[in-house]
C-alpha cells in the first residue's frame, strides 16, 4: 500500500494542476445586449442569440451550465443557465428566448442581486434606460429582493405580414 501512495499523490497533483490551469472565462453581455435592453428592443427582427451567432454563440455556450427547452401550445422557450456572466457588472444567471405562437419574440435576462449596491445599480440601469414604456422593462421579481429580470418583447415582422 505504501508503494501506491506516491503514485496516487502524483496523480492527484497532476489532476489539481489541470483543474487550476483551466481558464475561467467570463462573458460580459453589455456590448452585445446594451442597445437591445437599454435603447431600442424593437430594432432587430430576430434574437441576438441567432443574429450574432458568429460572435456570441461559441462564447455563450462556454458559459452554459444547463440548456432547457420548453415547448407549449402557445410558445417555445429556451432557457440557458449561465456561469461567470455579467451585464453592466451585474451577475446574469440565465438568458431566455421565447417564441410566441402569436408572432411575438421575447428575450429575458435573469439577474442575481445579492447586495444592496447591486440592487441600486440595477435600479440605476432601469431608471436611465432610453426607451419608451412598451420597450424593455427592468423589474424586480419574487418575494426576495435579490432577483430581477430585464424583459424585451417585440413582434416578429418577418412573419407578421
Amino acid at each position: 500500500m505504501n508503494k501506491n501512495l506516491p503514485i496516487f499523490a502524483l496523480v492527484l497533483l497532476n489532476l489539481s494542476t489541470i483543474i487550476h490551469a483551466t481558464p475561467q472565462t467570463s462573458l460580459d453581455l453589455t456590448p452585445i445586449l446594451q442597445d437591445r435592453f437599454e435603447q431600442n428592443c424593437e430594432v432587430r427582427q430576430q434574437f441576438d442569440y441567432y443574429v450574432r451567432d458568429d460572435e456570441i454563440l461559441p462564447i455563450l455556450m462556454n458559459q452554459v451550465t444547463k440548456d432547457e427547452v420548453d415547448e407549449q401550445n402557445a410558445y417555445v422557450s429556451r432557457v440557458l443557465t449561465l456561469k461567470n456572466t455579467t451585464y453592466r457588472g451585474l451577475t446574469v444567471t440565465k438568458i431566455e428566448f421565447v417564441w410566441g405562437r402569436g408572432l411575438n419574440l421575447m428575450e429575458y435576462l435573469h439577474f442575481d442581486l445579492p447586495t444592496a449596491s447591486s440592487q441600486q445599480q440595477f435600479n440605476e440601469i432601469k431608471k436611465n434606460k432610453q426607451q419608451n414604456a412598451k420597450a424593455a422593462n427592468f423589474v424586480m421579481v419574487g418575494d426576495v429582493k435579490n432577483k430581477a429580470i430585464a424583459i424585451c418583447a417585440w413582434s416578429d415582422k418577418n412573419t407578421a405580414e
